[in-house]
């Protein structure tokens, strides 16, 4: 069981920590709708000595896709530490997220006897376990495990290249959130009622189908069209929508000005925290800074 646990924690963990990407309505409440062909804006004004920038990562990018712009090397180069949504580089990450990983009631219990009947099936295919033995890890970690095995690729970690080439620079790396609280967000959203109808949302067609729409729109640095993909994802649901997007969008584009008034950084979050209804550039142009997308 301990083997079985430490794999899906290294497996899924940090997957499962930025995986969760819904977007918001297009029309923004906050300052006004910029062209959004870019995913690296450039941070100004406001009392900054020098810019920052925001940058927004794909988490689902097949490693044959990856490719680091220039101008975002330019961006990092000219930028003396990297803000990620929580700190990859932290050496206790596994230790930390082992604390919130599991469950205090096993999941067989909190669904009816066809459902997990259900799930143990998709287990045994998907992931040659079985619920008995996973029943105590949190679903969202099982759902993302498993979502994985759908995939058309391998992926890469973009977050985990910005780390190699911050720590290149012997820059630190550091997150808007701590573990924990990135959890007690996902815990928000993600309920185990919402378990069986996520795994039944797809078919390995839908979700190839749908991961390939989104990467197009990622290497198009269109974020108009992720909006328009993925707008209507949470309307069913939105307390989770809101803990999603809304509310971490402000509470880290409210620490953003202290950080970036000490140094000049380099932040990067998922690309559906960017645009959109309360969406993060929207929310520092409202508080005075001029946010700006960079083009080469």
């Amino acid at each position: 069981m301990k083997s079985l646990v430490k794999n899906v924690i290294n497996k899924t963990v940090k997957f499962a920590l930025l995986s969760a990407i819904a977007i918001a309505p297009i029309s923004s409440v906050f300052g006004q709708k910029a062209k959004t062909t870019s995913l690296l804006w450039k941070i100004e004004g406001n009392g900054l000595q020098k810019p920052s920038y925001l940058f927004g990562t794909n988490h689902m990018l097949c490693e044959s896709d990856y490719h680091m712009p220039q101008k975002v090397k330019d961006a990092m180069n000219s930028t003396e530490q990297s803000y990620l949504e929580i700190n990859l580089a932290d050496p206790n990450l596994a230790k930390e997220t082992q604390k919130h990983m599991t469950t205090a009631q096993p999941l067989s219990t909190l669904v009816s006897k066809e459902d997990a009947h259900y799930i143990d099936s998709l287990l045994q295919v998907k992931l040659k376990t079985s619920l008995k033995q996973l029943e105590n890890i949190k679903p969202m970690l099982i759902v993302s495990s498993i979502m994985q095995t759908s995939l058309p690729c391998k992926l890469i970690s973009f977050e985990g290249e910005i780390i190699k080439a911050t720590k290149a620079s012997n820059k630190e790396v550091k997150g808007l959130s701590s573990i924990e609280e990135q959890y007690s967000f996902l815990d928000k959203i993600f309920k185990p009622k919402d378990f069986v109808p996520y795994l039944k949302m797809w078919s390995d067609e839908e979700l190839k189908r749908g991961f390939t729409e989104l990467k197009g729109a990622y290497l198009k640095e269109d974020l108009d069209k992720i909006d328009e993909l993925m707008a209507a994802f949470y309307t069913a649901d939105p307390d989770g929508y809101r803990n999603l997007l809304p509310v971490r969008n402000h509470l880290w584009a409210d620490r953003i000005p202290a950080i970036a008034k000490e140094k000049p950084t380099f932040f990067a979050v998922g690309c559906g925290h960017l645009q959109g209804k309360e969406g993060m550039i929207g929310i520092l142009q409202a508080k005075g800074f001029k946010v700006t997308p960079v083009f080469n």
